[in-house]
Order: C-alpha cells, then sequence, then structure tokens
C-alpha cells in the first residue's frame, strides 16, 4: 500500500511539471539531473514505473497498473481493452483503476499516464514524454535506458501529424 501511495503521488508531481515545449535538436542534461533528447519519429519504451506522454499525435500503450487519460482539446479517438475499474472525472481525467490491457488515444491536445508495470509503449507525434523508473527506450533508433529516480524527458516531433 506505501509503495503504491508513493507511486501515485510521484505520478500527481510528474504530470503537474508536464509541459508542452518545443523540439530541441540536441540531447542535453541540465543541473538538475533531467535529461532531455530531441528527435524525429517513434518513441518506444518498455520497463516498469511511470510513463507520462502529452502532446498532439498518438499513443499506444500496454501493462498493469492505473491508467489516466485527459483529452485536453476535446477531439481525442480513446480505446481501452482489458480489465480495470473506470472513473471519469469533472476536470477531463479518465482513471482506469486495475488496469491491465493496452489503450490506443491519438488527439491533438492528449495526456496518457501508465503508472505500473510491464509498461509498453509507442508515441508519435509532437510533444514531450517523461519515464520514470527503470526500462528501456528508443527513438531514433537509438536506444537508451531509464532508471530508478532518475527522469528521462524526452521531446518528440513528427511530419505528417495533426
Amino acid at each position: 500500500m506505501k509503495k503504491t501511495l508513493g507511486l501515485v503521488l510521484m505520478t500527481v508531481v510528474l504530470v503537474a511539471s508536464l509541459g508542452f515545449a518545443p523540439v530541441a535538436s540536441a540531447s542535453s542534461v541540465g543541473a538538475d539531473g533531467k535529461a532531455e533528447v530531441g528527435g524525429r519519429g517513434t518513441l518506444t519504451a518498455q520497463g516498469d514505473g511511470i510513463a507520462i506522454i502529452g502532446g498532439n499525435g498518438s499513443v499506444n500503450i500496454a501493462g498493469n497498473g492505473i491508467l489516466w487519460v485527459r483529452d485536453l482539446a476535446g477531439d481525442a479517438d480513446i480505446n481501452v481493452t482489458g480489465h480495470g475499474k473506470k472513473k471519469e472525472f469533472s476536470d477531463g481525467w479518465i482513471q482506469y483503476s486495475g488496469f491491465g490491457g493496452s489503450a490506443d488515444v491519438e488527439g491533438t491536445r492528449i495526456i496518457v499516464v501508465l503508472a505500473g508495470v510491464g509498461i509498453d509503449l509507442s508515441a508519435q507525434g509532437r510533444g514531450r514524454a517523461i519515464l520514470w523508473g527503470h526500462g528501456s527506450y528508443q527513438i531514433n533508433g537509438q536506444s537508451n535506458e531509464w532508471s530508478q529516480g532518475f527522469t528521462r524527458s524526452i521531446n518528440l516531433a513528427s511530419t505528417g501529424v495533426k
């Protein structure tokens, strides 16, 4: 229970820090230890922890835990399969607790968050991704690792997206 509560609180903090920024053209690591990677194309990631993806495009995510989705523009196509208890909040967030399955979300201003294990995601579009926990990710054919206590903030860009 304590571990789950800590994971939920960390997710809230990370979601609050999610901003939509222009794409950087190079990798950089700031004094705060937060890594930012610019790129074009598709981001894929696998691991355990928290994955937050926000922006304009499409996200395909699977795993087990708690899933949150928010459609800021009101134009998202959201398809969730598997099990879990769905709850819709007045501020626009949709939560799937006890989630085990997959979600396909596409839209112009979306946020998708999965806190859990067995995370497998693919995202394409313009936006930002934050990964916390441990696992690996690939962007532009280059593989990198994300590890406990270290946040990877990844800027995505792709042509041909709404």
